[in-house]
Protein backbone atom coordinates (compact mmCIF):
# COMPACT_ATOMS: atom_id res chain seq x y z
CA UNK A 1 0.00 0.00 0.00
CA UNK A 2 2.84 2.41 0.87
CA UNK A 3 4.52 1.78 -2.49
CA UNK A 4 1.24 2.48 -4.34
CA UNK A 5 0.80 5.75 -2.47
CA UNK A 6 4.38 6.87 -3.22
CA UNK A 7 3.79 6.02 -6.88
CA UNK A 8 0.68 8.24 -6.93
CA UNK A 9 2.68 11.11 -5.43
CA UNK A 10 5.46 10.73 -8.03
CA UNK A 11 2.91 10.56 -10.87
CA UNK A 12 1.11 13.63 -9.53
CA UNK A 13 4.24 15.77 -9.34
CA UNK A 14 5.75 14.56 -12.60
CA UNK A 15 2.60 15.62 -14.47
CA UNK A 16 2.94 19.10 -12.96
CA UNK A 17 6.71 19.40 -13.10
CA UNK A 18 6.63 22.75 -14.87
CA UNK A 19 3.82 24.22 -12.80
CA UNK A 20 3.85 26.94 -10.18
CA UNK A 21 2.92 25.70 -6.70
CA UNK A 22 1.60 27.30 -3.57
CA UNK A 23 3.52 25.79 -0.66
CA UNK A 24 2.76 25.83 3.07
CA UNK A 25 5.18 24.53 5.69
CA UNK A 26 4.31 24.33 9.38
CA UNK A 27 5.92 23.28 12.66
CA UNK A 28 3.95 22.85 15.91
CA UNK A 29 4.72 21.56 19.39
CA UNK A 30 2.39 20.84 22.33
CA UNK A 31 2.97 19.98 25.99
CA UNK A 32 0.30 17.42 26.92
CA UNK A 33 -0.22 16.40 30.56
CA UNK A 34 -2.37 13.36 29.70
CA UNK A 35 -1.16 12.14 26.35
CA UNK A 36 -3.36 9.03 26.23
CA UNK A 37 -6.47 10.52 27.92
CA UNK A 38 -6.23 8.00 30.71
CA UNK A 39 -7.24 7.92 34.40
CA UNK A 40 -3.53 7.21 34.96
CA UNK A 41 -2.02 10.22 33.11
CA UNK A 42 1.34 10.29 31.36
CA UNK A 43 2.77 13.55 30.02
CA UNK A 44 4.87 14.20 26.93
CA UNK A 45 5.57 16.75 24.22
CA UNK A 46 3.96 16.06 20.84
CA UNK A 47 5.27 17.86 17.76
CA UNK A 48 4.55 17.80 14.06
CA UNK A 49 6.15 18.99 10.85
CA UNK A 50 3.84 19.41 7.88
CA UNK A 51 3.86 20.47 4.27
CA UNK A 52 1.04 21.19 1.85
CA UNK A 53 1.43 21.74 -1.89
CA UNK A 54 -1.41 23.27 -3.93
CA UNK A 55 -1.71 23.56 -7.68
CA UNK A 56 -4.48 24.90 -9.91
CA UNK A 57 -4.07 24.69 -13.69
CA UNK A 58 -4.78 27.87 -15.60
CA UNK A 59 -8.45 28.34 -16.56
CA UNK A 60 -9.47 25.27 -14.55
CA UNK A 61 -11.91 24.82 -11.67
CA UNK A 62 -9.87 21.95 -10.28
CA UNK A 63 -7.33 22.39 -7.49
CA UNK A 64 -4.87 19.62 -6.67
CA UNK A 65 -3.05 19.22 -3.38
CA UNK A 66 -0.71 17.02 -1.40
CA UNK A 67 -0.45 17.22 2.40
CA UNK A 68 2.00 15.36 4.60
CA UNK A 69 2.45 15.52 8.38
CA UNK A 70 4.95 13.71 10.56
CA UNK A 71 3.98 13.49 14.25
CA UNK A 72 6.66 12.68 16.81
CA UNK A 73 6.85 12.36 20.59
CA UNK A 74 9.65 13.41 22.92
CA UNK A 75 9.53 10.35 25.19
CA UNK A 76 7.31 7.88 23.31
CA UNK A 77 9.08 7.86 19.97
CA UNK A 78 7.83 4.33 19.21
CA UNK A 79 4.42 5.96 18.66
CA UNK A 80 5.58 8.38 15.93
CA UNK A 81 3.53 8.26 12.75
CA UNK A 82 3.17 9.77 9.27
CA UNK A 83 -0.13 10.96 7.81
CA UNK A 84 -0.35 11.81 4.09
CA UNK A 85 -3.15 12.75 1.71
CA UNK A 86 -3.43 13.44 -1.99
CA UNK A 87 -6.57 15.00 -3.41
CA UNK A 88 -8.47 17.50 -5.48
CA UNK A 89 -11.40 19.88 -5.05
CA UNK A 90 -13.35 22.27 -7.22
CA UNK A 91 -16.01 24.96 -7.21
CA UNK A 92 -18.42 25.57 -10.08
CA UNK A 93 -20.74 28.60 -10.11
CA UNK A 94 -24.06 28.27 -11.94
CA UNK A 95 -27.54 29.75 -12.22
CA UNK A 96 -28.63 33.35 -12.74
CA UNK A 97 -25.63 35.64 -12.33
CA UNK A 98 -23.80 32.51 -11.15
CA UNK A 99 -25.17 32.99 -7.65
CA UNK A 100 -25.30 29.28 -6.84
CA UNK A 101 -22.35 26.97 -6.32
CA UNK A 102 -21.40 23.33 -6.70
CA UNK A 103 -18.51 22.10 -4.55
CA UNK A 104 -16.94 18.69 -4.95
CA UNK A 105 -13.72 16.92 -4.14
CA UNK A 106 -11.98 13.71 -3.14
CA UNK A 107 -8.78 12.62 -1.45
CA UNK A 108 -6.84 9.52 -0.60
CA UNK A 109 -5.15 9.40 2.82
CA UNK A 110 -2.62 7.01 4.30
CA UNK A 111 -1.48 6.67 7.90
CA UNK A 112 1.76 4.83 8.65
CA UNK A 113 2.99 3.95 12.13
CA UNK A 114 6.04 2.11 13.42
CA UNK A 115 6.06 -1.68 13.57
CA UNK A 116 5.05 -1.80 17.25
CA UNK A 117 1.83 0.14 16.64
CA UNK A 118 1.12 -0.76 13.03
CA UNK A 119 -2.42 -1.86 13.92
CA UNK A 120 -3.32 1.86 13.71
CA UNK A 121 -2.30 1.96 10.03
CA UNK A 122 -5.08 2.75 7.62
CA UNK A 123 -5.80 3.86 4.08
CA UNK A 124 -8.82 6.05 3.39
CA UNK A 125 -10.85 7.30 0.46
CA UNK A 126 -13.06 10.35 1.02
CA UNK A 127 -15.33 12.12 -1.47
CA UNK A 128 -17.99 14.82 -1.23
CA UNK A 129 -20.39 16.90 -3.33
CA UNK A 130 -22.29 19.95 -2.02
CA UNK A 131 -24.76 22.40 -3.55
CA UNK A 132 -25.14 25.97 -2.28
CA UNK A 133 -28.16 28.07 -3.33
CA UNK A 134 -28.52 31.84 -2.85
CA UNK A 135 -32.29 32.29 -2.58
CA UNK A 136 -32.25 36.04 -1.77
CA UNK A 137 -34.04 35.61 1.54
CA UNK A 138 -31.72 32.83 2.74
CA UNK A 139 -28.92 30.45 1.77
CA UNK A 140 -29.65 26.75 1.38
CA UNK A 141 -26.92 24.12 1.32
CA UNK A 142 -27.17 20.37 0.89
CA UNK A 143 -24.74 17.61 0.12
CA UNK A 144 -23.40 14.11 0.53
CA UNK A 145 -20.05 12.70 1.60
CA UNK A 146 -18.66 9.18 1.55
CA UNK A 147 -15.69 7.65 3.32
CA UNK A 148 -14.09 4.23 3.12
CA UNK A 149 -11.43 3.48 5.74
CA UNK A 150 -9.43 0.27 5.72
CA UNK A 151 -7.33 -0.79 8.73
CA UNK A 152 -4.71 -3.08 7.25
CA UNK A 153 -3.96 -4.84 10.57
CA UNK A 154 -7.45 -4.57 12.08
CA UNK A 155 -9.42 -5.64 9.00
CA UNK A 156 -12.65 -6.28 10.91
CA UNK A 157 -12.84 -2.58 11.85
CA UNK A 158 -12.68 -1.56 8.19
CA UNK A 159 -15.79 0.52 7.56
CA UNK A 160 -17.93 2.53 5.14
CA UNK A 161 -19.47 5.84 6.21
CA UNK A 162 -22.18 7.91 4.49
CA UNK A 163 -23.54 11.36 5.38
CA UNK A 164 -26.23 13.50 3.80
CA UNK A 165 -27.10 16.92 5.17
CA UNK A 166 -29.26 19.99 4.63
CA UNK A 167 -28.62 23.47 6.02
CA UNK A 168 -30.43 26.82 5.95
CA UNK A 169 -28.59 30.07 6.70
CA UNK A 170 -30.47 33.34 7.29
CA UNK A 171 -28.87 36.75 8.02
CA UNK A 172 -30.62 39.86 9.31
CA UNK A 173 -29.96 43.60 9.28
CA UNK A 174 -29.07 43.37 12.98
CA UNK A 175 -25.93 41.42 11.93
CA UNK A 176 -27.46 38.27 13.37
CA UNK A 177 -27.20 34.98 11.52
CA UNK A 178 -29.30 31.88 12.17
CA UNK A 179 -28.17 28.46 10.99
CA UNK A 180 -30.18 25.23 11.15
CA UNK A 181 -28.81 21.91 9.95
CA UNK A 182 -29.79 18.26 9.98
CA UNK A 183 -27.49 15.33 9.13
CA UNK A 184 -28.18 11.67 8.54
CA UNK A 185 -25.16 9.40 9.01
CA UNK A 186 -24.71 5.67 8.44
CA UNK A 187 -21.69 3.50 9.22
CA UNK A 188 -21.16 -0.18 8.46
CA UNK A 189 -18.30 -2.54 9.32
CA UNK A 190 -16.86 -5.57 7.59
CA UNK A 191 -17.12 -7.43 10.91
CA UNK A 192 -15.36 -7.74 14.24
CA UNK A 193 -13.13 -10.37 15.79
CA UNK A 194 -12.86 -10.90 19.56
CA UNK A 195 -9.28 -12.08 20.08
CA UNK A 196 -7.00 -12.80 23.06
CA UNK A 197 -5.80 -9.58 24.65
CA UNK A 198 -2.46 -8.05 23.77
CA UNK A 199 -0.03 -8.13 26.69
CA UNK A 200 1.74 -4.89 27.54
CA UNK A 201 1.00 -1.45 26.13
CA UNK A 202 -1.26 -2.00 23.16
CA UNK A 203 -4.74 -2.69 21.87
CA UNK A 204 -6.98 -4.26 24.51
CA UNK A 205 -10.66 -4.66 25.21
CA UNK A 206 -10.42 -2.92 28.59
CA UNK A 207 -7.59 -0.43 28.41
CA UNK A 208 -3.94 -0.56 27.42
CA UNK A 209 -3.61 -4.33 27.83
CA UNK A 210 -3.49 -4.19 31.63
CA UNK A 211 -5.77 -7.19 32.13
CA UNK A 212 -3.12 -9.83 31.50
CA UNK A 213 -4.88 -12.38 33.71
CA UNK A 214 -7.77 -12.77 31.25
CA UNK A 215 -8.20 -14.59 27.97
CA UNK A 216 -11.00 -14.59 25.42
CA UNK A 217 -11.88 -17.33 22.99
CA UNK A 218 -11.47 -16.23 19.39
CA UNK A 219 -14.77 -15.89 17.57
CA UNK A 220 -16.07 -14.07 14.50
CA UNK A 221 -19.03 -11.74 14.91
CA UNK A 222 -20.85 -9.46 12.54
CA UNK A 223 -21.01 -5.88 13.80
CA UNK A 224 -24.40 -4.32 13.06
CA UNK A 225 -24.33 -1.10 11.09
CA UNK A 226 -25.00 2.12 13.00
CA UNK A 227 -27.14 5.09 11.98
CA UNK A 228 -27.79 8.44 13.62
CA UNK A 229 -29.45 11.81 13.05
CA UNK A 230 -27.80 15.11 14.04
CA UNK A 231 -29.83 18.28 14.68
CA UNK A 232 -27.89 21.54 14.96
CA UNK A 233 -28.83 25.17 15.49
CA UNK A 234 -26.48 28.16 15.74
CA UNK A 235 -26.92 31.86 16.41
CA UNK A 236 -24.05 34.15 15.40
CA UNK A 237 -23.92 37.82 16.28
CA UNK A 238 -21.54 40.62 15.34
CA UNK A 239 -21.01 42.76 18.45
CA UNK A 240 -18.51 45.12 16.85
CA UNK A 241 -16.71 45.32 13.49
CA UNK A 242 -13.91 43.34 15.15
CA UNK A 243 -15.83 41.18 17.64
CA UNK A 244 -18.26 38.34 16.96
CA UNK A 245 -19.79 35.50 18.96
CA UNK A 246 -21.84 32.40 18.34
CA UNK A 247 -23.70 29.87 20.47
CA UNK A 248 -24.68 26.45 19.21
CA UNK A 249 -26.90 23.56 20.28
CA UNK A 250 -26.34 20.07 18.92
CA UNK A 251 -28.35 16.89 19.48
CA UNK A 252 -27.40 13.46 18.18
CA UNK A 253 -30.07 10.74 18.08
CA UNK A 254 -29.14 7.13 17.40
CA UNK A 255 -31.40 5.05 15.19
CA UNK A 256 -29.43 1.96 16.29
CA UNK A 257 -30.63 0.59 19.62
CA UNK A 258 -28.16 -2.28 19.97
CA UNK A 259 -24.64 -2.88 18.63
CA UNK A 260 -21.64 -5.09 19.39
CA UNK A 261 -19.21 -2.25 18.67
CA UNK A 262 -16.78 -1.49 21.55
CA UNK A 263 -14.55 1.59 21.66
CA UNK A 264 -10.86 1.12 22.35
CA UNK A 265 -9.68 2.44 25.72
CA UNK A 266 -6.26 3.24 24.26
CA UNK A 267 -6.31 6.81 22.93
CA UNK A 268 -3.71 7.26 20.22
CA UNK A 269 -4.40 10.37 18.14
CA UNK A 270 -7.29 8.61 16.45
CA UNK A 271 -10.48 9.83 18.04
CA UNK A 272 -12.62 7.44 16.04
CA UNK A 273 -11.12 4.26 17.46
CA UNK A 274 -11.15 5.71 20.96
CA UNK A 275 -14.64 7.19 20.85
CA UNK A 276 -16.66 6.47 17.73
CA UNK A 277 -19.37 9.15 17.23
CA UNK A 278 -21.83 6.47 16.12
CA UNK A 279 -21.54 4.59 19.42
CA UNK A 280 -23.55 7.07 21.52
CA UNK A 281 -26.36 9.60 21.66
CA UNK A 282 -25.49 13.14 22.78
CA UNK A 283 -26.93 16.47 23.76
CA UNK A 284 -24.89 19.63 24.25
CA UNK A 285 -23.98 23.21 23.53
CA UNK A 286 -20.93 25.28 22.65
CA UNK A 287 -19.94 28.87 22.04
CA UNK A 288 -17.06 30.96 20.74
CA UNK A 289 -15.92 34.57 20.82
CA UNK A 290 -13.68 35.88 18.02
CA UNK A 291 -11.83 39.18 18.47
CA UNK A 292 -9.62 40.85 15.87
CA UNK A 293 -6.94 42.52 18.00
CA UNK A 294 -4.62 45.39 17.07
CA UNK A 295 -2.07 44.58 14.38
CA UNK A 296 -4.64 42.11 12.95
CA UNK A 297 -3.97 39.40 15.51
CA UNK A 298 -6.94 37.06 16.05
CA UNK A 299 -8.06 35.79 19.46
CA UNK A 300 -10.61 33.00 19.81
CA UNK A 301 -12.06 31.78 23.11
CA UNK A 302 -14.51 28.90 23.21
CA UNK A 303 -16.15 26.37 25.47
CA UNK A 304 -18.52 23.45 25.19
CA UNK A 305 -20.40 20.81 27.14
CA UNK A 306 -21.84 17.50 25.97
CA UNK A 307 -23.71 14.67 27.68
CA UNK A 308 -23.24 11.26 26.04
CA UNK A 309 -25.28 8.08 26.50
CA UNK A 310 -23.62 5.02 24.95
CA UNK A 311 -25.81 2.56 23.09
CA UNK A 312 -24.40 -0.75 24.28
CA UNK A 313 -21.04 -0.11 25.93
CA UNK A 314 -20.73 -1.26 29.54
CA UNK A 315 -19.04 0.87 32.22
CA UNK A 316 -16.10 -0.59 34.16
CA UNK A 317 -16.17 0.63 37.76
CA UNK A 318 -12.44 0.10 38.45
CA UNK A 319 -9.22 -1.17 36.92
CA UNK A 320 -10.04 -4.58 38.35
CA UNK A 321 -13.56 -4.76 36.93
CA UNK A 322 -13.45 -7.16 33.98
CA UNK A 323 -17.21 -7.61 33.59
CA UNK A 324 -18.62 -4.09 33.38
CA UNK A 325 -20.51 -3.65 36.65
CA UNK A 326 -21.42 -0.01 36.09
CA UNK A 327 -24.25 -0.53 33.62
CA UNK A 328 -24.30 1.39 30.36
CA UNK A 329 -21.54 3.96 29.97
CA UNK A 330 -22.44 7.64 30.48
CA UNK A 331 -20.01 10.56 29.92
CA UNK A 332 -20.15 14.29 30.63
CA UNK A 333 -17.64 16.08 28.45
CA UNK A 334 -16.48 19.70 29.05
CA UNK A 335 -13.88 21.69 27.16
CA UNK A 336 -12.37 25.19 27.10
CA UNK A 337 -9.90 26.51 24.53
CA UNK A 338 -8.02 29.72 23.69
CA UNK A 339 -6.26 30.41 20.39
CA UNK A 340 -4.13 33.41 19.40
CA UNK A 341 -2.97 33.80 15.78
CA UNK A 342 -0.87 36.52 14.19
CA UNK A 343 -0.08 36.61 10.46
CA UNK A 344 2.63 38.71 8.83
CA UNK A 345 2.37 39.37 5.08
CA UNK A 346 5.38 39.97 2.83
CA UNK A 347 5.75 41.33 -0.68
CA UNK A 348 8.40 38.80 -1.57
CA UNK A 349 8.40 36.37 -4.45
CA UNK A 350 9.72 33.57 -2.26
CA UNK A 351 7.65 34.28 0.88
CA UNK A 352 4.01 35.42 0.96
CA UNK A 353 3.15 35.11 4.65
CA UNK A 354 4.34 33.84 8.03
CA UNK A 355 1.92 32.91 10.81
CA UNK A 356 2.44 32.33 14.54
CA UNK A 357 -0.08 30.56 16.77
CA UNK A 358 -0.47 29.89 20.50
CA UNK A 359 -3.08 27.42 21.79
CA UNK A 360 -4.46 26.27 25.13
CA UNK A 361 -7.12 23.64 25.74
CA UNK A 362 -8.59 21.90 28.76
CA UNK A 363 -10.83 18.82 28.68
CA UNK A 364 -12.72 17.22 31.54
CA UNK A 365 -14.48 13.95 30.78
CA UNK A 366 -16.41 12.58 33.74
CA UNK A 367 -17.51 9.01 33.13
CA UNK A 368 -19.00 6.14 35.09
CA UNK A 369 -16.48 3.95 33.24
CA UNK A 370 -13.05 3.96 34.88
CA UNK A 371 -11.03 3.94 31.65
CA UNK A 372 -12.72 7.08 30.29
CA UNK A 373 -12.68 9.28 33.42
CA UNK A 374 -9.88 11.78 32.78
CA UNK A 375 -8.72 15.39 32.56
CA UNK A 376 -6.39 16.75 29.92
CA UNK A 377 -4.53 20.07 29.52
CA UNK A 378 -2.60 20.96 26.36
CA UNK A 379 -0.46 24.06 25.82
CA UNK A 380 1.48 24.73 22.65
CA UNK A 381 2.11 26.76 19.57
CA UNK A 382 3.70 26.82 16.18
CA UNK A 383 4.78 28.67 13.09
CA UNK A 384 3.90 28.31 9.42
CA UNK A 385 5.24 29.77 6.18
CA UNK A 386 3.41 30.27 2.89
CA UNK A 387 5.64 30.38 -0.19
Amino acid sequence: MQQKFLYLIILFFSSLSFAQFSTNVEMNSYADDNLFRSPEPLSDVLSNIGIKLDYQPENSELKFYYAGNFYFYKDYSERNFLLQSLGLNAFHAFGKEERHGFYYGADFALRMNGQQYDYYDYSQLYAYANLNFDLDFMFFKTGYNFRYRSYSNLPDLTNYRHYIFAQVNKSFATKTTLIFETDLGHKSFTGKEISPLYYGEGWGMHGRGRHTDQTFLTSQLSVPSMTHIVLLSRVAQSLHPKVGVYVQYRKQISLTKQTDFINSTNYYQDEELYDDPFSYESDGGSGQLTWILPYKAKLQIGMGAKHKNYISEQAFTSAGDSVGLGGLRVDDYRNVYVSLVKTFYFKKRFLQAMEFNLNYSYISNRSNSYWYDYRNTILGGGISWKF
